[in-house]
Order: C-alpha cells, then structure tokens, then sequence
C-alpha cells in the first residue's frame, strides 16, 4: 500500500533555481570529462544547439504536457536559416534587442563581429557576408524572437518532428507503458517526470532532474528513465552513449536518488533498478528501450579487448572537477610548471 508519494522527498524547487545551483551535475562532469583542463573558463556556459532544443521540446511536450510546451516554446513560420545564421542572430538579439527593435537597426559593425565569430562564409568579403546573412531572411527571424519574448523559437517544420517523436514514443508497444496516464483508482503504480534531488557523494554536493521515474509502490521498485532523442538511429545508440558520456548521467543520478531513498524511513527499503534510456529518432521514429546494466559499478568501467573504452567514475571526475574549481591550479594536475616534464610518459598516458 502506498503510504506518501516519491515526489514528497524530492527537491521541490523551479528549474530556474535547479539550474543556477552550484552543485555539480552530469552535464558538468560530462562536459569537464570531454573538454579536460582546457574547457575550465567555459564550463558553465550555456549550451545552445538546435539538438538540445529539439530534444527539450519533446521533454517538454511529453513530461509536462501542452501547458508545458505552450509556456516554454512559441511555433512560428519562418525561412530555414543555417545553424551559423541562427547563432549569429540570437547572440545579437540578446545584446541589442532592448535598444535594437528590428535587425537593421542593428549597427553593422557589431553585425560584423558577430559574422567574424561564428565564420560565416569565411572567404567572402564583409559587404558579401553581410549580403548572404540578410538573403537568409535574418530580419524577420529578429522579429519573431522580439515576439517571442522569453519563449524559445520553433518553426513549424520542428514541431511537427516534435509532435512525431512524442507520438511514436507514446503509441510504440517497446514504450507506451512508460509515458501513459496513472489509474486515478490504482495508486500503486505513479509516472513522475522531472523529480529533481541533490546529495553530497565525498563531500561534494551534486544535483539531478531524472525524467522519469516509474514507481511501484506495492512491489516497492522504481525504475529510473532518461529520454534521449537521438541523432543516431535508435540501435545505434550505443554510440551515442560513448560520445556523450551518458555512463556519468546514469551513475551519477543512480547515487543521487539512491541516497536521497537511504535517508528515507519508508522508502529506504525500495529498489532502485538500473538506469534505462529511452531513445527516439525524428527520422525512423521506432523508439527502443537501452539498460545500463553497470550503472551501480564503482569505479573505472573498462569495455572492450585491445584499445578497451574506458569510463571512469562519476565521482573520481567531480573530485578531480572540484579541486580545479576551487583551487584554480595554472596547469593540470601531475604537470611541472618549474622543472622538466616527461614527454614519454604524457604520451604514455594519453595513449594507455
């Protein structure tokens, strides 16, 4: 018998205060885990793509519903920009739209650094590039993001991938189970999206936002889910995982909720099943469940004969992050910055 709800136990505030937090999070350590050393001054920047967007508008549409969708997106008409072109304009729109009500308002000069910065059409002349960015119809898409105010932007063309994503995952028998409504007259079984929790591992605080989480309350399981849209098709992603180190999100969150049900007087005594992905692809549209059957593994995962892949521990990487950021070091651990340095062993290292 249900006796309280997991969301009772869950760190119940906005995600603007979820975001801002200083605990560490999996994108934190993924990012630091790719990047090293050198990624250090640009760790905490936002991260902007079309495919983070995308994937957040299906997350959107499916863990929260319409409402949820209408309050963080706006869909509207306009000219298929290039990736360049769309980065160019927000960045100018955030700097100028204040002062700045339409694109040719815009000082050419500061349009032009901007062109500079992101490369766009590298070997043409400045009065050709500023030509080519206008062609694109950069002006109206200004407009747009002036109406949208807060809201991210989609053109219609997303949104109906969008809208296939999120229809494909609810009506595909490998998924369906996980993203259907709750018996109002059974409360044994409870879909909850988005829960978010902190804890301190070693001394280090962290903070999650699993996606979804399937509880059952009368076998005392829950089963911990993360929805990927990927642009692997979904049996490849496999290789999504190795590229974006989702090995650490899964580890990580593991430990994170686990220690918040340890602290649990009636949820202490529940299972915690291995992280599954659950994993879609706007083109073939056939979502696939993947589990992660090392997700409670501590320590260095090593896969593979040869050349093995190697994923190292969640917590050894936030140990290793938080030292760098609390003791901002001039050069990387293990680095002599008076005295010689060994070629032959950093080679060593890098190629073990």
């Amino acid at each position: 018998m249900k006796e309280k709800s997991l969301k009772e136990i869950s760190w119940n505030v906005s995600e603007e205060v979820y975001r801002e937090d200083s605990a560490l999070s999996y994108s934190t350590l993924a990012t630091y885990e790719r990047g090293g050393f050198n990624c250090l001054d640009g760790l905490f920047e936002k991260k902007e793509s079309p495919a983070l967007t995308f994937g957040s508008a299906v997350d959107a549409l499916i863990t929260g519903g319409q409402q949820e969708f209408d309050n963080r997106f706006i869909v509207a008409e306009f000219p298929s920009l290039s990736d360049k072109a769309i980065k160019i304009i927000k960045d100018l729109f955030a700097e100028n739209h204040i002062v700045c009500r339409g694109f040719d308002n815009i000082p050419e000069d500061k349009i032009q650094e901007k062109i500079s910065l992101y490369e766009y059409w590298n070997n043409c002349k400045p009065e050709t590039k500023l030509s080519k960015l206008k062609a694109e119809g950069v002006a109206d898409y200004y407009d747009l993001l002036q109406l949208a105010d807060t809201k991210t932007l989609l053109s219609s063309e997303v949104y109906t991938d969008v809208l296939n994503c999120v229809r494909a995952l609810k009506e595909s028998p490998s998924t369906k189970e996980f993203f259907c409504d709750d018996n109002p007259f059974d409360d044994t079984i409870e879909h909850l999206y988005q829960l978010k929790f902190k804890a301190t591992l070693n001394g280090i605080n962290y903070r999650c936002m699993s996606d979804l989480l399937l509880v059952d309350y009368e076998k005392k399981i829950i089963y911990p889910i993360d929805l990927k849209t990927s642009s692997h098709t979904e049996w490849d992603f496999f290789k999504s995982f190795v590229q974006w180190d989702y090995q650490i999100q899964a580890r990580l969150y593991w430990r994170i909720i686990r220690a918040n049900l340890d602290k649990d007087p009636y949820f202490k005594d529940f299972t915690l099943t291995d992280y599954r992905f659950i994993v879609v692809n706007k083109t073939t549209l056939t979502p696939l469940v993947w589990l992660f059957p090392q997700t409670t593994t501590v320590g260095t995962i090593v896969v593979g004969n040869g050349s093995p892949l190697k994923l190292r521990d969640p917590e050894v990487i936030g140990a290793e992050l938080s030292h760098y950021l609390n003791e901002k070091p001039a050069v990387p651990t293990g680095i002599n910055l008076i005295g010689d340095n060994n070629i032959t062993h950093w080679l060593q290292e890098s190629y073990d």
